[in-house]
């Protein structure tokens, strides 16, 4: 999402009317738990992002994966179910606040559609606990729109992208929200950005919140920005005892 254009007050950079950006989103997670069993898995995802204008005060946008791959060193279980498990999420209409959180989403009867067909025909192929479990996983989140919105917001999926117009305050004061890992069993951490100084740009970092256990070694990243205010690149570097992971997102067009 757009920054203010140099920071003029009252002067927002809206994205364009019905322009299609296309955006790489990367999830890199490397799991060194067991030593010398290193596991890397990379997921990513081409997505189609297209602001379609304000509905009342919020801002809404069509969010399209058109394609997902998923890398690995090891052999990838199920792999089809991986990739099922993001295209339920893969066709979005979404409202967002100007504070860049994700608080409505407009089509969630039809992905509830979409997904069960899926699973009709996914049971054609799959059957037993595992495959049971998965499917209920996604049913619970899609019945849900606050889980589904608490997804959807996450840094896994779309949270580093949509994180807020900034205005003139936020080059003084770190906008700050609360983010959550679904790797650390959702741990919530306290997330501060606040202008770079050395480039077009903002810094992220994040801590644990006083009553969770989790201990983040590292949770920092950054969002790039040219002078036409296009998000070209974001990252975001997350780390505890046994487990990083890096968020990446880039402008391809």
């Amino acid at each position: 999402m757009a920054s203010l254009t140099y920071f003029v007050p009252e002067y927002y950079a809206e994205d364009v009317l019905d322009k299609i950006q296309q955006y790489k989103f990367i999830t890199k997670t490397t799991d060194f738990s067991i030593p010398k069993r290193t596991v890397e898995k990379k997921i990513i995802r081409d997505v189609e992002l297209t602001y379609l204008g304000r509905r009342k005060e919020l801002f809404v946008f069509h969010v399209l994966t058109t394609k997902v791959a998923i890398k690995s060193n090891r052999t990838v279980m199920n792999e089809r179910l991986l990739k099922e498990d993001i295209f339920a999420f893969g066709i979005l209409v979404i409202g967002v606040e100007e504070t860049g959180e994700i608080v409505k989403v407009y089509n969630l009867n039809e992905m509830q559609d979409r997904w069960h067909k899926k699973q009709l025909q996914l049971r054609k192929d799959y059957s037993g606990y595992e495959f049971d479990h998965f499917v209920n996983e996604i049913s619970n989140v899609l019945k849900n729109e606050e889980k589904t919105l608490f997804f959807l917001n996450s840094h896994n999926m779309f949270g580093l992208y949509f994180c807020g117009w900034f205005n003139e305050k936020d080059v003084k004061v770190a906008k700050k929200r609360s983010a959550a890992i679904l790797e650390f069993d959702d741990v919530t951490v306290s997330e501060a950005i606040r202008t770079n100084k050395k480039e077009t740009g903002f810094s992220i970092e994040g801590n644990t919140l006083d009553n969770e256990k989790e201990v983040i070694k590292k949770y920092e990243g950054e969002l790039i920005y040219d002078k036409n205010n296009q998000l070209l690149d974001g990252f975001l570097e997350i780390e505890n005892e046994s487990i990083n992971i890096k968020h990446s997102l880039v402008w391809v067009g």
